[in-house]
């Protein structure tokens, strides 16, 4: 359940800045995240915690700590997500995808991590 508040949540942030800022359709909008989202939230996690253990793990000196782990990983996804969004948008015809797919990411994290911080949601 955690996952369908956090794709909610990000589907209000998101869709907004794509339809003001690509003037695309509402249902373009949602697609974006609607592909990227579950990649994000099940896979990259898990692919990056697999790839930690297998080759920095076993290597003491090259230990990072949970939290440093943590925003590792919030960079590969939310590196992945702006990147995909914006091949996404280009392949539908939307220039200037990636400075929007940025900014729809970045608001939807960071007011997703705030509002996580402040009220334990989503």
């Amino acid at each position: 359940m955690d996952w369908f508040w956090a794709f909610v949540f990000t589907q209000v942030v998101e869709i907004p800045i794509y339809i003001y800022g690509l003037r695309v359709r509402a249902y373009e909008a949602f697609g974006a995240s609607a592909l990227t989202h579950p990649i994000v939230w099940f896979v990259i996690p898990a692919l990056w915690e697999r790839l930690y253990l297998a080759v920095f793990a076993p290597h003491p000196s090259l230990w990072i700590a949970q939290t440093p782990r943590y925003w590792i990983m919030v960079v590969i996804a939310e590196t992945f997500a702006v990147t995909a969004e914006a091949g996404y948008f280009h392949f539908i015809g939307k220039k200037k995808a990636l400075r929007w797919t940025f900014a729809a990411n970045m608001a939807s994290v960071t007011l997703g991590l705030a509002s996580r911080a402040i009220f334990d949601w989503p």
